[in-house]
């Protein structure tokens, strides 16, 4: 194992009384920060473009109709105006609060807790998935949580999205008029090609099924998960909303989406679960869908719910991901990577301590990222593992200390690993910091030593990486508090207050960068009054002692 060196480097712009610091990475802070409290990256293409998870949208619509401000009124300052649509920033808060509060309650509204988005270096698209245009405020309703997992370089979209939602007026045998708000389906895998949203179906739609879509290569295949066949009891529940004096008196629809939040709640109680791949062409049609196997082969009469599922695929069909299996030759269950090739699953070399594996990511030279669960120390610790799938053989990286956790995320086809890890062997908390590892030459580093000294960026996950080792990043920076408009917020003085954020932001490898000498640049700020002649002292030395070691080398 060979950890990166960190070298000084010195220039001729010593000549101007300061040093020349550089670095190999330049962080890009992605146009989506301002839209929300917090961002995550989760894949980038070959042109730059990363899709990005957005987590509480500013200025969320509130739907008036909906609120019963007589049972409220008491904790807003200024109910009038609240109830005209005139919000100041705590009722405004406290609404939004009171409605998130209410989630998946059929007679309230539904705000959306994720948004997705494509960003490209200018411009952040929103990533629609099933939602709608409301004919009240004319725009998207922002009721439908949408997470997209990843993009391909033709910028095909995919991911999952919950459906629509709408209101739906109803009398009851008491005559008391009530408005629900459901939708047909919970959640399902989508692919979105242009500004088309196409839902990928899962095999059994009991209840509106599930479904969810990880990655999506270069043929059009995409890899997910879906129910494939429900319990009996879910089944005769769904028969029940069909009967009405089974039902009550409720509506059929509201009956259904009850239902719907419960197979969501409990779906590995009364589902099976499979990977899939589904097989669409340019235009998002759907022409296959394919259910795949586990490394387990249960007989007809087990009962037993299963989980397995798909989460990444290379270009030439083989994807990756996690299945039931059982725990060293015994009969006891756990679960281990899946990589399933033409039609058969197989899965990593683990030896005697691993209790647990998963896949994450695959490349086209057939290499597999993923991690296990294996005891250090005598505990349970997670430890990222690259596999050669033609070679069959399975690598442990070192990573930051023996008992570090690490978690790989992605591979590009050059064998370049990023993921996050545990970088502080301290005995309370320890902190993430996302990592680089160059499989070819088994160097391992983390990100932020990459970067100039005194980033404001702490680099805490890398989410993706391309072929142009560009990278995918999940950072915490400092920046000013912001209430739910959005607006910075000032104190009774007028200043600012500093918060952490967590933000998306794109790694762009510098040209001819090198690692920035920390040390010596705190060394540097000590000894600003330091003459003319002690830095250029200084930098022949440097000079000199570079070319002895090349001579050495």
């Amino acid at each position: 194992m060979k950890q990166a060196s960190i070298a000084a480097v010195f220039s001729l712009s010593l000549l101007t009384l300061s040093m020349a610091h550089s670095a190999q990475y330049k962080v890009v802070e992605l146009a989506v920060a301002d839209l929300g409290t917090s961002s995550f990256p989760t894949a980038i293409n070959s042109s730059g473009d990363v899709t990005v998870n957005l987590q509480a949208k500013y200025q969320p619509p509130i739907d008036l109709e909906l609120i019963d401000f007589s049972t409220i009124s008491d904790n807003l300052s200024n109910s009038e105006a609240a109830q005209s649509g005139d919000f100041n920033d705590y009722d405004y808060t406290y609404l939004y609060s009171y409605i998130v509060a209410n989630a998946e309650n059929l007679f309230f509204q539904q705000i959306a807790n994720l948004n997705a988005y494509v960003v490209t270096y200018s411009n952040a698209e929103q990533v629609i998935g099933f939602d709608t245009i409301d004919l009240t405020t004319k725009g998207y309703s922002n009721s439908v949580r949408t997470e997209v997992k990843s993009i391909n370089d033709f910028g095909y979209l995919v991911g999952v999205s919950q459906d629509s939602f709408y209101k739906l007026a109803y009398t009851t045998q008491d005559v008391i008029d009530l408005t629900y708000v459901v939708n047909d389906f919970y959640a399902r895998a989508f692919v979105q090609i242009g500004s088309k949203s196409v839902g990928l179906l899962p095999p059994d739609t009991t209840a509106g099924g599930l479904s969810e879509a990880y990655d999506i290569n270069a043929n059009n295949q995409i890899v997910g998960i879906g129910t494939t066949e429900i319990s009996s009891s879910l089944q005769t529940s769904v028969e029940a909303c069909a009967d009405e004096e089974q039902r009550g008196d409720v509506p059929v629809v509201a009956c259904l989406r009850s239902l719907s939040i419960s197979l969501n709640n409990n779906v590995s109680s009364v589902a099976q679960q499979r990977g899939i791949i589904w097989q669409v062409d340019e235009k998002g049609n759907v022409s296959d869908t394919y259910t795949l196997g586990m490394l387990i082969n249960p007989d007809e009469s087990d009962t037993t719910l299963y989980r397995s599922t798909a989460v990444a695929i290379n270009d030439y069909g083989i994807a990756v991901g996690q299945s039931p299996a059982y725990y060293q030759q015994s009969t006891s269950l756990t679960s281990a990577a899946a990589i399933y090739v033409n039609g058969k699953v197989q899965t990593i070399n683990q030896d005697d301590e691993v209790y647990a594996s998963t896949a994450i990511d695959i490349n086209n030279d057939n290499l597999v990222v993923g991690y296990v669960s294996k005891s250090v120390n005598g505990s349970a610790t997670n430890k990222f593992f690259v596999h050669d799938i033609d070679a069959e053989l399975t690598t442990y990286p070192s990573d930051f200390f023996l008992s570090s956790a690490s978690v790989p995320t992605s591979i590009n086809n050059s064998g370049m690993v990023v993921g996050y890890a545990e970088s502080e062997a301290s005995i309370g908390t320890r902190r993430n910091e996302g990592f680089i590892y160059d499989y070819r030459n088994d160097v391992f580093i983390g990100l932020n030593s990459l970067l100039e000294c005194n980033s404001a960026y702490n680099i805490i996950q890398a989410n993706a990486i391309n072929d142009d080792n560009q990278i995918a990043a999940t950072a915490v920076v400092k920046g000013p508090a912001r209430n739910i408009k959005g607006e910075i917020v000032l104190d009774d003085l007028g200043a600012q207050t500093l918060i952490d954020y967590v933000v998306a932001v794109k790694l762009e490898p510098i040209a001819g960068g090198s690692i920035d000498n920390c040390d010596v640049y705190e060394e540097e700020e000590v000894r600003q009054g330091a003459g003319m002649s002690w830095l250029l002292m200084l930098a022949g030395f440097a000079f000199s002692l570079r070319l002895v070691r090349r001579r050495k080398d």
